[in-house]
């Protein structure tokens, strides 16, 4: 199991890869675009093959991309439906240049037209984009918090999509986000309750399949369908839940990343340092003998000023 987090680039990714480094980070994900935007930026292969380097030699594996929040293949308007497949496939390419091994993406809405139309028009739409872009990037579907008429909050509907694309097994997978699991009404907050929602993952999609597990905790109450993350032990999931998932030996193949607000000081910059323990704190979770390394504070940081 390798930990790291969501880094910020203001497109400097080779900069985001040093500092995720020296905060202590075995993995990294980032945007390979603005996360609200249809329009991605202009081709940079130069920026592309220099972050993918830095990325080797900071040892950060694996790279994972989040895709654009905009996109949505559950929708049965032609147009949206367009644009979201060329820009899912567009982050895919993108994503084999900057050496990601997964793109993660929410799988969006059926905006009215049904659980099932939804689903189909995802795995529709999936169909589309996989045979044209790079094999050596899995796409990961995200599980939601079941707001509205979004798809993707139930582990029967994550399966469905993967079920009606069997010829793409070695393609897809799953991403979970303790978040999300906890605004649908997925209680993680014991050992036997976690337990229960890691079972009901292995007998419905399988465990195998999950290649990344987004670690944030929230401030909502279980149930609330609200997507808010919050920094580990700023929230109401508890240390209980969350060791439980990083200490199960069925999840050691996988990316942890956190996705989780970064602490501002008093001047309203990023207190990197505060995050640099939030990554122990995680480690810890889940091997417990970390609680008794050295403090390594005086690893220095690189300024967040680089990253403006």
């Amino acid at each position: 199991m390798r930990i790291g987090r969501h880094m910020p680039t203001n497109s400097k990714p080779a900069r985001a890869a040093q500092m995720a480094r020296d905060l202590g980070c075995e993995t990294i994900q980032i945007f390979a675009s603005n996360p609200t935007a249809w329009r991605p930026p202009a081709d940079d292969p130069a920026l592309c093959t220099t972050f993918a380097r830095t990325a080797r030699e900071c040892q950060l594996d694996p790279v994972v991309l989040h895709a654009p929040y905009i996109i949505n293949l559950g929708s049965t308007d032609d147009v949206i439906w367009e644009k979201s497949i060329a820009l899912l496939s567009w982050t895919l390419q993108r994503g084999a240049l900057l050496g990601a091994r997964y793109v993660v993406f929410h799988t969006g809405s059926h905006k009215g037209a049904g659980i099932e139309a939804g689903l189909l028009r995802v795995a529709q739409g999936i169909a589309r984009i996989l045979p044209e872009t790079p094999e050596e990037v899995m796409l990961l579907l995200e599980n939601d918090v079941g707001a509205g008429n979004t798809l993707g909050h139930s582990f029967e509907q994550l399966t469905a999509i993967l079920d009606m694309l069997p010829q793409y097994n070695d393609r897809l997978g799953i991403c979970l986000d303790t978040a999300h699991l906890w605004g649908a009404g997925h209680d993680i907050s014991t050992i036997e309750s976690t337990q229960q929602v890691l079972q009901h993952c292995e007998d419905t999609f399988g465990l195998q399949r999950l290649k990344v597990l987004h670690l944030n905790d929230t401030e909502k109450a279980l149930g609330s369908h609200r997507d808010v993350h919050a920094r580990l032990g700023e929230g109401v999931i508890g240390e209980e839940g969350f060791r439980t998932l990083l200490q199960d030996p069925r999840l050691e193949h996988v990316a942890v990343l956190m996705e989780t607000p970064i602490k501002l000081d008093d001047n309203k910059k990023e207190d990197w340092e505060h995050d640099r323990t939030q990554i122990a704190r995680a480690k810890a979770l889940h091997d417990p003998s970390l609680l008794a390394v050295p403090n390594v504070s005086n690893i220095p940081i690189i300024s967040q000023d680089a990253l403006s």
